[in-house]
């Protein structure tokens, strides 16, 4: 790393997390870069079989009975209810 870029570091570390946003943005647009995370093939496909796993686990537990599927239209009407009951505005 040079040494203009280790300044420019160390300047970034001094903004406000909005300002930081902000340029991260800036540099976005600026370069139409995506950013990726850094994590390795192996981490992927670590996570991914969890997730198999996991989806595996949750189809045989509705299969087997153990737990209730409820409709979209019945999600929506337990969140506001809960939204409500807590006194929070739903976002739309």
């Amino acid at each position: 790393m040079t040494a203009t870029v280790e300044h420019i570091c160390k300047q970034i570390d001094n903004l406000a997390p909005d300002e930081a946003r902000e340029l991260l943005l800036d540099l976005q647009r600026r370069f139409a870069v995506q950013f990726v995370p850094s994590e390795s093939v192996e981490e992927n496909a670590e996570v991914e079989a969890a997730w198999d796993t996991e989806i595996d686990v949750r189809i045989k537990e509705i299969e087997e009975g153990k737990v209730n599927l409820i409709s979209g239209e019945e999600f929506e009407r337990n969140t506001d209810a809960l939204f409500a009951e807590l006194g929070i505005p739903r976002p739309a």
